[in-house]
């Protein structure tokens, strides 16, 4: 039998008009109440009827989220929050993963289903989506990503913070035979982090080799293929830089295929802190970023922009923070005659 919104107002406690309030958005329910009521929704798996509710509203209360690559650990953490923080507000998800799409069709895409705005949480440095998308009056946020030039809503880490300490991690460590693997290089956390790593190793007078320096692009394949041909170096790097956790994960894979002990031959360090990093078969070192955190504050912007088109830009950066585990340790003779 189909659960209707007056199986909810039951559940909940509170009048079918008061459910009817908190799915289209009204600001004058009382959080607590909105809250039970949600918390009704969840446990009845009720579905609205959309259509319906966006013929009386004339609003879909959809918002699509663009994500580059589903099968990467990070996202489904992310759109974890995302799709939770948009519930709160009386909105749900619509994702589009563009690993074979370009960024203009999944945008089309979107737009046919009537989004009200967009959360980008992958996006080029060159794209030209942004402008055109403020050009328009068309709310959306940037999330974890930037575009250059471009001056709108978004949430970033930080990632010039975050990888400096992760080279400093590194360097009183006793390491200076250090490999980066990259993401992909038109991203501006790639790009930003590893400028920050590198630039702090010059700042104590160490260089990365050229062909210690792999691009992963976010792959987990590709970053496994590149660790291997790495680990067959005939110097070794000591350590490895990873740009995002996935592919860190992938080097700790290639170090046990090469019979390679980690940390006592190598150390191995990560960004992001997804949760596979603290499972005990890989307890990777790693730069931790408040996904929850930075994932709800895009909701926010989101929401507010929809509510007020005119309100001030805002871009917020969030820190991060080192967390050591056990793929990091001192520079040892082991890894050193590696």
């Amino acid at each position: 039998m189909r659960v209707t919104s007056r199986d909810v107002a039951n559940e909940a406690g509170v009048s079918q008009a008061t459910v009817s309030r908190v799915l289209n958005g009204e600001r004058r329910v009382a959080e607590q109440t909105r809250a039970r009521v949600f918390g009704a929704i969840e446990r009845l798996r009720y579905t609205p009827n959309a259509v319906a509710r966006g013929l009386v509203t004339k609003r879909t209360d959809l918002v699509g989220v663009v994500v580059s690559d589903i099968v990467n650990p990070f996202y489904p953490q992310f759109l974890e929050t995302i799709h939770r923080e948009l519930l709160r507000h009386g909105m749900r998800m619509l994702f589009s993963n563009g690993e074979r799409r370009p960024p203009d069709a999944q945008v089309e895409t979107l737009m046919e289903q009537r989004v009200e705005g967009i959360i980008f949480t992958s996006i080029q440095l060159d794209s030209k989506l942004p402008e055109r998308l403020l050009s328009q009056g068309f709310p959306f946020v940037l999330a974890n990503r930037y575009v250059d030039g471009v001056d709108c809503d978004l949430v970033d880490g930080d990632n010039d913070g975050g990888a400096s300490v992760a080279a400093e991690h590194l360097l009183d460590l006793g390491h200076r035979r250090i490999a980066v693997i990259l993401g992909n290089p038109q991203a501006s956390t790639s790009r930003d982090r590893f400028a920050a790593f590198r630039n702090r190793l010059l700042a104590e007078g160490v260089e990365i080799d050229d062909d210690h320096v792999r691009a992963g692009n976010f792959n987990y394949a590709a970053a496994y293929a590149e660790a291997i041909e790495l680990l067959r170096h005939d110097r070794r790097p000591t350590a490895v830089f990873c740009i995002n956790d996935l592919m860190a994960l992938a080097v700790l894979n290639a170090a046990r295929k090469a019979g390679i002990r980690v940390p006592a031959q190598l150390s191995v360090i990560g960004f992001d802190d997804i949760e596979l990093a603290s499972w005990e078969a890989f307890n990777l070192t790693t730069v931790r970023q408040p996904l929850v955190e930075m994932a709800r504050t895009a909701v926010d912007l989101l929401a507010a922009r929809i509510e007020s088109p005119q309100d001030a830009i805002r871009r917020l950066r969030f820190p991060s923070l080192l967390v050591r585990r056990n793929s990091t340790a001192q520079l040892s003779k082991e890894a050193t005659n590696g």
